[in-house]
């Protein structure tokens, strides 16, 4: 069962051959990592059968979320008896070890990931695996088992014959992207999630998750290119609010996908049965608009499949390279991801003209008891939270039952401490993407804490790439809004600041610019880099400098500058990691 995709590192204290556990089973070799454990192939001592050992890792073993995910892989498994899901056989804690380790099928097989790497598949092939692996998830919902993580690195292919295609890892473990997941509201991929499971239509999560899942993975597997679903975490959200474009799909079964990938569960397929039973034939209905009430021509017309326009995907233009090289390194890898000010500081003075000062706890206040709804109780509770020094927090998709949460600063401690207080507040876990920076970064996430409540249109800011190799270009682009003034900056790992504005260059409506980026000393592994884009009615002398200068100093430059003037201030950031080294 060579699944998870992570290659096999000789620095790490594996297991060595011949490691019993129990005296049931003996490793053989390592075959991979999970979220939380290691993957072995071993055997049973007694009769030599292969078998597949996931041993949850030493430093996850004493934590109880963890182990409460493990129990809970073992029990779906244990349930669940279909040929299309690997099959479980006991879940225990090595004694000597101290370790917990689930035991189940070997399939000697490439994951559908792999496969797809030699091109898409035949129509036939797309459905023969359609049919196979709904099936199996079929089994999985009837026993109210949710997979919530369907993705091509999660279906095995025995001999690569897609008709024995099975199944794997019901952990339902978190994934990070670079970055701490703390809380419990979010489980899966984030490039195969469902829109609800990261707080969208209330926040529900049902079989049709894993139907919409299941969507993106048959879009890959027709086309052999996944549908780029991920970005910064505002990026992901959005990209969820409409059918994806799937105009290179064959048009015998795009009507299908198309409603699989519906943003709203409701008009999705009724069941993973209604999918496994499906069969084309190919009409003029094929061609019906959305709004059609009928379902298009098949087998299965329960299943009430409607077309949905395309997206029309857009690309950034790339214009004005200039190198950068970046200055010092400290370590700390982040994911790449967005956020926006929206509330001003009444320690930096901060207000529209017109209007007086505000301190954070005095503005977006909940509306009176049964005035507000829950929604915006929690939007209120995020914004007014103070975390403390060099932390951010900012709501990305928030519903009734639901909040996806982004969160920015040098440590997760701050965080887990408002993961408990929203959890007795609201009732329940959000799920906060927490992403590191540097201790010398911090002032900029301070600047982008005290401008939150402002009223003054934020800058639009996006990038193209959320990781970046040495020497390589970012392409990105800043709308700019009638007569403002747009300052873009660039905060390193080292908390230098450079005023990059120079490299923006005019569009139709906005700026593009292309950024290169160049380190020349030796420096291993991924640094978080910051872009700001800042907006003001009018200039600011500090945002005028081309010299670098340290973020520390900096920021509070510019809001003493923009307090003593009366200026309003908004501000856009961009996370990117930069691997550096010469």
């Amino acid at each position: 069962m060579n699944s998870e995709r992570t290659q096999i590192s000789a620095a790490r204290p594996w297991l060595p051959p011949g490691t019993r556990l129990n005296g049931i089973y003996e490793i053989d070799q390592p075959i991979g990592m999970g979220g939380m454990g290691e993957i072995y192939k071993g055997h049973l001592v007694e009769t030599n059968d292969p078998v597949a050992i996931k041993m949850m890792l030493p430093e996850m073993s004493a934590n109880e979320a963890a182990l409460t995910l493990f129990r809970k892989e073992a029990s779906a498994l244990h349930h669940i008896q279909h040929d299309a899901i690997v099959r479980y056989y006991v879940f225990t804690v090595e004694p000597q070890l101290l370790r917990p380790y689930l035991a189940m099928e070997f399939v000697d097989g490439r994951t559908l990931t792999d496969l797809l790497e030699q091109g898409p598949l035949s129509f036939d092939a797309a459905l023969s695996l359609l049919h196979r692996v709904a099936s199996g998830l079929h089994a999985a919902h009837e026993r109210g088992v949710i997979h919530r993580d369907v993705s091509p690195d999660n279906i095995i292919l025995p001999h690569d014959n897609l008709a024995h295609a099975k199944i794997i890892d019901f952990g339902i473990a978190r994934t990070a992207q670079h970055g701490t997941v703390i809380g419990g509201g979010f489980a899966g991929k984030y490039s195969y999630v469902s829109p609800e499971q990261l707080g969208l239509f209330g926040g529900d999560v049902t079989p049709k998750s894993d139907i919409y899942s299941l969507g993106l993975v048959m879009a890959q597997a027709l086309t052999g290119t996944a549908i780029d679903m991920g970005g910064s975490q505002v990026e992901i959200i959005e990209k969820r609010r409409k059918v994806p474009g799937l105009g290179a799909i064959d048009m015998r079964i795009r009507p299908l996908i198309e409603q699989m990938l519906e943003p709203d569960p409701a008009r999705r397929p009724d069941s993973m049965a209604a999918l496994a039973a499906w069969s084309p034939e190919v009409t003029s209905d094929a061609r019906r608009d959305r709004g059609t009430a009928a379902p298009i021509s098949g087998s299965i017309h329960d299943a009430g499949i409607q077309k949905s326009p395309r997206a029309v995907p857009w690309k950034y233009a790339a214009t004005g390279l200039v190198l950068i090289a970046l200055l010092g390194a400290v370590g700390g890898a982040v994911y790449f991801v967005a956020f926006r000010s929206t509330k001003p500081g009444a320690t930096a003075g901060l207000a529209d003209k017109g209007s007086s000062s505000t301190s954070p706890a005095d503005t977006e206040a909940p509306e009176k008891s049964g005035e507000a709804s829950a929604a915006g109780q929690i939007k209120s509770y995020v914004q007014q939270y103070d975390g403390g020094n060099c932390f951010f927090l900012a709501p990305i998709a928030v519903s009734d039952r639901a909040a996806a949460l982004e969160g920015f600063g040098s440590s997760v401690e701050p965080f887990k401490a408002f993961d408990a207080a929203f959890k007795r507040q609201i009732g329940f876990e959000a799920n906060i993407g927490v992403r590191q920076i540097t201790e010398q970064q911090c002032p900029a996430i301070s600047f982008l804490s005290q401008l939150r409540g402002n009223n003054a249109r934020i800058p639009h800011l996006d990038i193209e790439q959320e990781e970046l190799k040495n020497g390589s270009v970012l392409n990105g682009i800043v709308d700019s809004y009638g007569e403002r003034q747009v300052a873009l900056l660039l905060v390193s790992d080292s908390g230098t600041v450079q005023n990059i504005s120079n490299l923006l260059k005019p569009g139709m409506d906005s700026k593009n610019f292309a950024l290169g980026l160049k380190r020349a000393e030796d420096v291993t592994g991924r640094k978080p880099q910051l872009l700001i884009a800042i907006a003001t009615p009018s200039p600011i002398s500090a945002l005028q400098s081309t010299e670098p200068a340290k973020a520390d100093q900096f920021f509070p430059k510019v809001l003493r500058e923009a307090a003593s003037s009366g200026t309003p201030i908004s501000a856009a950031a961009r996370y990117f990691s930069f691997e550096g080294g010469g």
